[in-house]
């Protein structure tokens, strides 16, 4: 039988979003074994992956919600808007920055109902998945690239939920080696635009959870005047 060799895995894609079943673990495979052996954790190094970060980006002055995607004008690819985080700044930063840089667009965390196995501050082991109501800057999902890749290339990425905040698009904020080009659609559109699957999966997540909590936001009414 052939084997891969230690550190090789079979799955390349998996993307992962609070509350949902977890999928099946990483197995690597063990050279001459007759059996694959599962494994319950897997230690990465910091020179061994990459850590990226991105936003499904949102637009609501218009009659309905819109999607920010860009088309990569080399590849000819639709994706999502994303990049790598840089040294010493958070996650969450990245995410914001990265948005901003490939999109031209303002942005900021929206707010959003979601469910997730983090505990709220002071609170006990997430363990449970729970709601949290309007969670800011939480990721709604993680996706894992390139696990069966040349050493190096494993790439994890954070994904949130973003709005502009400003209706002007600025221009010249891509690096020079990037030639994207943004484009707000309508967004059942723009998931079908999207070119990768895993980017899809995750808009349309973005978008039901948006579609959900803007839905309990109307039921609730406006708020009392006291």
């Amino acid at each position: 039988r052939k084997c891969r060799p230690p550190g090789k895995f079979l799955q390349t894609t998996t993307t992962v979003s609070p509350g949902a079943a977890l999928p099946p673990p990483l197995y690597p495979i063990i050279p001459d074994a007759q059996t694959i052996i599962m494994a319950s954790s897997i230690t990465m190094y910091c020179d061994e992956y990459h850590c990226s970060a991105g936003c499904v980006l949102f637009r609501f002055d218009t009659p309905s919600p819109q999607i920010c995607i860009l088309r990569n004008n080399r590849s000819k690819e639709y994706v999502l808007p994303k990049g790598h985080k840089d040294l010493g700044e958070s996650i969450e930063d990245a995410a914001l920055r990265e948005t901003y840089e490939e999109t031209g667009w303002p942005c900021e965390f929206l707010p959003t109902n979601i469910v997730t196995r983090a505990p709220p501050p002071g609170g006990s082991s997430g363990e449970m998945a729970k709601e949290a109501v309007a969670a800011t800057r939480e990721a709604i999902a993680v996706t894992l690239r390139n696990l069966d890749g040349k050493p190096g290339s494993t790439k994890l990425v954070f994904w949130y939920i973003a709005q502009i905040t400003s209706t002007k698009q600025h221009q010249n904020t891509q690096m020079e080696t990037e030639d994207l080009e943004a484009q707000f659609m309508d967004a059942e559109e723009a998931i079908r635009t999207l070119s990768r699957p895993g980017d899809r999966d995750v808009a349309r997540r973005a978008l039901d959870l948006v579609n959900k909590t803007r839905a309990a936001l109307a039921a609730q009414g406006p708020p009392s005047k006291s």
